[in-house]
């Protein structure tokens, strides 16, 4: 594609996706929850147990509260509530959530309803939505005990908590590598079948090595995966190189993941590195020579010494998400004759060399797709997956690139979620992926 051609595509397609990122939201002066506002009327008529008997309610239902719409059946009304003392007149406490928010800062806050300890926000949102959320509080304004973040806004200093009226937690358990956050599911989101653990289905192994790297100057870290009744003198297994290994492991559960679907039939038996990045995240999946240089001459033929795999690109697979899934895209565009197939989630594909100097939109950005638009055709599938409420770059980007290779002539299964950019999303579409490349075999 002409170089000027693919700019002006790029900043058209970022202007569209920054509205279509927007979602229905919704936050008049008094409050547009149907609950609210009787609890509110009740309020007026010196109701002397309205206050008491919603809370009572809340603490059995949780929150976000879901109400349904009129004329809007696949839509809902989410409320989400903070109960402060009722002395408090201002409380600088906001809602910090993936979905498309009022504020550019993303973080929205809370209103009061009446003179009552009852403080909300609500938004209008699918019901096919997933969202990841925290509360965010000035610092040393709650009683909590330490949040797991910080951050500033316009100079104050804010700290994240979980929702305490929302039991449902991301990722759960104590061995995780994001902080942990509040979360929900709509009624029409689709399950993941792939999640529980079965005691009748085997597990597969894991073991953790280091590998010294000439071309990176250092150690390098890799889980590696076998199946239940993994025979090392067996047939040529597929390999998954997945980076980002150690949240893969805990946060996304792949292992869990890939146990059910191997049991279930839907995926042969595959060997995984999980390649660790922590401490060098930003330095390895960047693309860079180096890197490169450690995966096709170093880390695939330490693979091969210990594993059974095969020769052939399309039994194959690289994935990541973020950065992970551009470079992804990036091993398998410099390294086709290793890895035939890409599962890239949110790939960072607005990413250029110099971003860090760039101003938004930048000419540069895009680098990674103009690297498959000026080259010849490579013989890879893609399995993409983006989330509708991630920023507008992320979207344009992979949906442009997206679109120069399907014209290049490569299979894509594409796939936007409404979710935003958290693993909670990346474990949703990780097993789809997984499925999409290897669950019918090399083409």
């Amino acid at each position: 594609m002409h170089k000027h051609l693919l700019i002006a595509v790029w900043f058209c397609l970022w202007l569209l996706s920054a509205h279509a990122a927007d979602a229905p939201r919704s936050q008049a002066s008094g409050p547009q929850s149907p609950r609210l506002s009787a609890l509110l009327a009740a309020l007026d008529d010196k109701d002397p147990t309205a206050l008491a008997d919603f809370w009572t309610e809340v603490e059995t239902e949780h929150t976000p509260l879901v109400e349904e719409l009129p004329n809007q059946p696949h839509d809902a009304l989410y409320t989400f509530l903070i109960r402060a003392d009722p002395a408090d007149d201002v409380l600088n406490v906001r809602l910090g959530a993936d979905f498309p928010m009022r504020t550019e800062h993303h973080t929205d806050t809370f209103q009061r309803l009446g003179s009552s300890d009852v403080w909300y926000t609500s938004y209008v949102l699918p019901k096919a939505s997933r969202s990841f959320y925290r509360i965010r509080v000035p610092q040393g304004l709650h009683r909590s005990p330490a949040s797991p973040a910080r951050f500033t806004i316009d100079g104050v200093l804010y700290e994240h908590y979980l929702d305490p009226l929302n039991p449902k937690v991301f990722p759960e358990g104590k061995d995780h590598v994001d902080a942990p956050g509040s979360y929900f599911v709509g009624s029409e989101a689709p399950l993941n079948p792939y999640l529980a653990v079965h005691a009748d289905v085997l597990s597969g192994s894991l073991q953790k090595f280091e590998i010294d790297s000439q071309a990176l100057g250092g150690k390098r870290s890799v889980t590696m995966y076998t199946p239940a009744n993994y025979a090392s003198k067996g047939r040529p297994l597929p390999l998954i190189l997945q980076f980002d290994g150690e949240a893969y492991i805990t946060d996304v559960a792949a292992p869990t993941m890939l146990n059910n679907m191997i049991a279930q039939k839907v995926i042969p038996p595959v060997i995984v590195a999980f390649l660790h990045s922590q401490g060098t995240r930003n330095e390895d999946l960047q693309p860079n020579a180096k890197f490169q240089q450690f995966i096709g001459a170093e880390l695939v033929p330490w693979i091969r010494e210990r594993y059974p795999i095969g020769k052939n690109a399309k039994l194959n697979v690289v994935a990541g998400s973020s950065f992970g899934g551009l470079a992804a895209a990036y091993t398998a565009f410099v390294h086709p004759e290793i890895f035939g197939n890409v599962l890239s989630q949110s790939g960072s594909f607005w990413w250029s060399p110099t971003y860090l100097e760039d101003v938004s939109p930048s000419p540069n950005a895009g680098w990674m797709v103009k690297q498959f638009a000026e080259s010849k055709p490579k013989a890879i599938r893609f399995y993409m997956s983006a989330g509708a409420w991630e920023s507008a770059g992320m979207l344009s980007g992979n949906r442009i690139l997206r679109s120069v290779l399907m014209g290049k002539g490569n299979e894509v299964t594409y796939s936007e979620v409404v979710s935003g950019h958290n693993y909670a999303n990346f474990q949703q579409s990780f097993p789809d992926g997984v499925i999409a490349l290897l669950g019918r075999g090399p083409h």
